[in-house]
């Protein structure tokens, strides 16, 4: 009797199975088929997204700063054009210049502008940004400096006066 309801059980798990690969194939196939991109965008989005909770997942329990950027960098490589991804950067640029002996701003710095490159419209950006201005300021990168407070100040005309007034002085004083 008990091997009765083992393979009852079984035969149920398999047969759902079957249906839902069933069902994952057919959806995403129409989507393609039938020109509708965003059904087969919305799909691949979700997986990005599983798989960037399962390895934020595994990096709660990682150590060592060199694997935790590694993984970031995976999820950022492998889930680009998803929040997890902007989320990873971000972070990224964090573990460089927290976690390790020695800070590693110049990777931190690689970060947050491809952060800016890749996701011009995030509502994280202008935090980016100022990151990274500050970045830019420690390392004596006066250049790139001048040129993101212009930006800043041109992208940002409702920005407070007095933070205005502060990146006009930091602005002139790396021209001169």
């Amino acid at each position: 009797m008990r091997l009765k309801q083992y393979l009852l059980f079984f035969s149920v798990v398999i047969i759902s199975f079957i249906l839902n690969l069933y069902t994952f194939t057919e959806t995403a196939g129409n989507a393609t088929n039938t020109g509708d991109k965003s059904a087969a965008t919305n799909l691949e989005n979700s997986r990005k997204e599983e798989l960037a909770k399962q390895i934020f997942f595994e990096i709660r329990h990682v150590e060592d700063p060199a694997e935790k950027a590694m993984l970031y960098r995976r999820i950022a490589d492998e889930c680009s054009g998803t929040e997890p991804a902007q989320e990873a950067l971000w972070r990224l640029s964090k573990v460089y210049l927290d976690d390790f002996d020695e800070p590693n701003v110049k990777d931190a710095i690689a970060s947050l502008e491809r952060f800016i490159r890749t996701y011009p419209g995030s509502e994280w950006r202008s935090h980016v940004e100022f990151s990274l201005l500050g970045l830019y300021e420690n390392e004596k990168l006066w250049e790139k400096a001048a040129g993101l407070c212009e930006k800043l100040i041109a992208e940002n005309p409702d920005m407070p006066s007095r933070l205005k007034q502060e990146l006009l002085k930091r602005y002139n004083n790396y021209r001169n």
